[in-house]
């Protein structure tokens, strides 16, 4: 960002206010943003016919099955946010929360908190899960570690629980349209019916199988596992592709309909691509040094999206040309989340940002808005139904989880 921009808006920001920048452009060599496209959708996306598997919620880490971290009902605040509610959280929260059927579920070290999102309101919590769940049709799928639970959602109930034995570590699972959930244990996939938690298959992979499986092209599921390996498993667990990465992954891959994404400890993201071309033949589209992008990636209009900790990149799907970097401060718990044609990401604020100004990622970004906060912004954020939910501190000791509309 030039320095006279940058100057612009630490001298306008003032904590706990919201600063539009629209219409500035002539202070800086950015352009401005351009108008976003009306809130809503037409119709909600159909997860059953949708390559993502979006359902118009966050109800996965990544907002739907492809881990693309786009919402899908087309509802985001662009022109700035108000504070709906807080909730205090502990200062090393360090996971975002997922939101779903009116209901946040944001974990607490070993506890997950369900929280009423109209009001902020504790409605249930359950012990021994700290990770976020996986939401669909109103229940909770959750992993103790040991074991996979399916829990009311309205009333924290437990209707099963599957015990997988395994000396390594149970995951949160995924699904495409319930059609199975499909969890790690240990160096073991395995799918279990949604209605029971009965095994339905399981095939051995090498090494620890990471959380949040993506779906790519409505028909593989993308395991990655701490030892570097990738792979693609049909609906049947027949393999279809693997690569060896050169380090583990940092978080769990994205996909878009071309190829799938995954950024590991080595700094570099990867493009994978499951036709056996690109570079040497391996199926690798482009490998990029963007650093570690430990919550997650955003895959959005052409874009992939890594706040690395220090700044947000945006990398061409296609090419692996790099269109754009932006300083967002120094923290690393934050990862960008794409709706209404604005990318939002935390750091040293809340930041939200027109990646393709003029529609080109050239002249990118533009600023639409910034909220600042008494310290860092993240994890999160997230979006549902036309509302940001990120943890920030919001005092010198104290950290909260907000609802921003």
């Amino acid at each position: 960002m030039p320095s006279t921009r940058r100057t612009l808006l630490r001298s306008v920001g003032a904590t706990g206010v919201s600063v539009a920048l629209a219409g500035c452009s002539q202070l800086s060599r950015l352009r401005g943003p351009d108008e976003p496209p009306p809130s809503g959708v037409d119709r909600l996306p159909d997860p059953g016919n949708s390559a993502r598997g979006a359902t118009g919620e966050w109800s996965t880490f990544g907002c739907n099955a492809a881990n693309t971290r786009e919402v899908g009902d087309g509802e985001a605040p662009v022109d700035g946010v108000t504070e709906r509610w807080r909730v205090e959280v502990p200062q090393f929260t360090n996971q975002a929360p997922v939101v779903a059927g009116g209901r946040v579920y944001q974990p607490d070290a070993d506890t997950l908190r369900v929280l009423d999102a109209a009001e902020g309101t504790e409605l249930w919590t359950v012990e021994g899960v700290g990770t976020v769940p996986l939401i669909w049709n109103d229940i909770a799928y959750v992993s103790t570690g040991s074991a996979i639970r399916a829990l009311e959602a309205d009333t924290g109930e437990q209707l099963w629980e599957r015990e997988l034995e395994t000396p390594g570590r149970v995951t949160v699972p995924s699904t495409r349209a319930e059609e199975q959930l499909i969890c790690g244990a240990g160096e073991r996939v395995v799918a279990l019916d949604p209605a029971d938690g009965t095994i339905r298959w399981d095939r051995e992979v090498f090494g620890q199988v990471q959380d949040h499986p993506a779906i790519f092209m409505a028909h593989w599921f993308v395991i990655a596992t701490q030892a570097g390996m990738v792979y693609l498993l049909g609906m049947d667990g027949m393999g279809g592709r693997r690569w060896q990465l050169p380090a583990e992954p940092t978080a769990p891959p994205s996909a878009d309909t071309d190829s799938v994404y995954v950024n590991c400890r080595d700094g570099t993201t990867y493009a994978l691509m499951d036709d056996g071309v690109g570079l040497s033949d391996s199926g690798i589209n482009w490998r990029v040094d963007t650093g570690w992008a430990d919550r997650g990636i955003a895959v959005a209009d052409g874009l992939v999206l890594v706040a690395n900790g220090q700044e947000l990149q945006a990398v061409d799907t296609k090419s692996g040309e790099r269109h754009w970097e932006y300083d967002i401060g120094d923290w690393r718990h934050t990862a960008p989340a794409y709706g209404r044609d604005t990318v939002f990401v935390g750091g040293d604020r809340l930041h939200a940002l027109d990646p393709t100004p003029g529609d080109s990622p050239d002249g990118g970004p533009a600023v639409r808005f910034e909220r600042e906060f008494a310290g860092r912004v993240g994890p999160g954020p997230v979006l549902d139904d036309g509302t940001i939910y990120v943890v920030a501190q919001v005092n010198d000791e104290t950290y909260a989880l907000l609802a921003l509309e």
